[in-house]
């Protein structure tokens, strides 16, 4: 029995292994559309625009506000996919455009991280070759309603264009989102210190702590069983099955395909990659990613595509999509101690070969412990560590000669972004929870500070934004 887990051990890392290091280069450029041997359908319970969809919703009058509710930013996307959709067929662009200015009336949608603009085109059902000749990917798009120009930036380049599209319904909902936005952020972050005047709440009331669990629970022994055959289906029966020395269940299939589900419910299921697979690009890619979900424990509550990579392997490509959820109106910032995504999936022709899911939900059996509090405004967060940073600064950069307070007044004016959402720290077995956090973002750095008791939680350094 003890030779059998051994060897079962030995696969399950060796299957791994050659997936993972089997000459796979990872690359980033523009995803190139070419004749397809893949052609899937979307199933009907899937609309791809809830799958595409902003994670920032920005707003411009005189200030500039970032919501994240629920309500606003659904109206907001569903009259902009019109837009869209008007872009993607008609548009030629005019040529790198200055962004918006801060005092004009203006509504943003932003993504994660770029987006290929073939998703927009063939989801749009339409061609246009021309458009793709001139941007390759969506980081944000915006319009301008003062100088009625639309703005759409890659990543990289900003450009502007204007064409004819219905403006009068992003118009009202502009409008109702400003007077949300008003009213929630009635006050300013210290306007002397940061280059903009940046609208904050002042008196915020958040559930804290958030108690969570895992959506799968391997103690739920017929669960797990019923996950492992609902994916190896009619090839459940020659399926081995073990548990390895941390508790995780191994299920293997003929040496090609193992899915791992680990203590504390990060499933992960890898397949061998075949280079004779048909060709597929990055949208019917995205498609076959999408069904598989759909039909393997279904789509995530919440969820959206968040980045997309391309990896090579024998000279063929295959498309890794990576998708964030938020929870309770709030995005969740996962620590940057660790890489950490909440579902990957990799695909390779017509075929998923590698698929992690770590998704967690609310624990209603510990709604009573979950209490609504009053957080510290970020002003007092501020003034309680600004020192501590500064001193952190000059350890971490080496500073050197450069004068404790020059380094300090660096970081108060560099300061662009200040929003509250909830912290994910680490996996755990049970307790697990989220707490309520500052995320306080300067030109280099990103600051994650606990919003009830005002301690720093994280410092990392990050690449500017465009």
């Amino acid at each position: 029995m003890h030779k059998e887990k051994i060897k079962n051990l030995i696969l399950i890392l060796l299957v791994t292994f050659a997936i993972f290091l089997s000459s796979q280069v990872w690359l980033k450029f523009s995803f190139e559309r070419y004749n397809n041997e893949v052609n899937v359908e979307l199933p009907e319970s899937i609309y791809l625009w809830d799958k595409i969809r902003p994670a920032k919703y920005v707003l411009t009058d005189g200030k500039e506000y970032r919501i994240h509710n629920s309500e606003c930013c659904e109206e907001i996307w569903d009259v902009f996919i019109e837009s869209i959709g008007d872009m993607v067929r008609y548009t030629e662009f005019e040529g790198v455009a200055d962004e918006e200015k801060i005092e004009n009336r203006n509504i943003r949608i932003e993504f994660d991280n770029p987006i290929p603009v073939v998703l927009f085109i063939e989801g749009m059902e339409t061609n246009n070759n021309k458009l793709q000749s001139q941007i390759g990917n969506v980081k944000w798009i915006s319009y301008d309603f003062d100088r009625d120009e639309f703005l759409i930036n890659d990543g990289n380049e900003t450009y502007g264009f204007t064409m004819e599209s219905n403006t009068e319904e992003l118009l009202e909902a502009y409008v109702k989102a400003v007077s949300y936005a008003r009213d929630k952020y009635e006050g300013t972050y210290v306007s002397n210190y940061g280059s903009d005047e940046i609208p904050i709440s002042t008196s915020e009331v958040t559930l804290n702590p958030v108690f969570v669990k895992s959506e799968i629970d391997i103690d739920d022994t017929e669960q797990i069983e019923e996950i492992a055959e609902n994916y190896f289906e009619e090839n459940f029966d020659y399926v081995r099955k073990s548990v390895d020395s941390t508790g995780s269940v191994n299920y293997i299939y003929k040496n090609e395909k193992v899915l791992k589900i680990n203590k504390d419910g990060l499933l992960e299921f890898y397949d061998s990659i075949d280079s004779s697979l048909e060709r597929s690009d990055v949208y019917e890619s995205f498609k076959v990613a999408l069904s598989f979900m759909d039909d393997f424990l279904g789509f995530p509550e919440n969820a959206y595509l968040s980045e997309v990579e391309l990896f090579q392997k024998d000279g063929e490509y295959g498309y890794s999509y990576i998708f964030s959820y938020n929870l309770l109106d709030k995005p969740i910032i996962f620590s940057q101690v660790r890489d950490e995504k909440a579902i990957q999936i990799d695909v390779f022709g017509s075929k998923v070969v590698l698929y992690k899911r770590f998704i967690r939900v609310m624990d209603e059996s510990m709604e009573a412990a979950m209490k609504e509090v009053e957080v510290l405004s970020p002003d007092e967060i501020i003034r309680r560590n600004i020192d501590f940073v500064t001193s952190l600064y000059l350890e971490r950069s080496g500073g050197g000669d450069v004068e404790f307070e020059s380094v300090k007044s660096h970081i108060l004016n560099s300061i662009y972004n200040i929003e509250l959402a909830y912290f994910d720290p680490s996996r755990k077995l049970k307790d697990q929870l989220l707490r309520t956090v500052w995320v306080i973002r300067t030109t280099d750095r990103q600051y994650v500070f606990n919003a009830i008791s005002g301690a720093i939680i994280e410092e990392t350094v990050v690449e500017p934004e465009e």
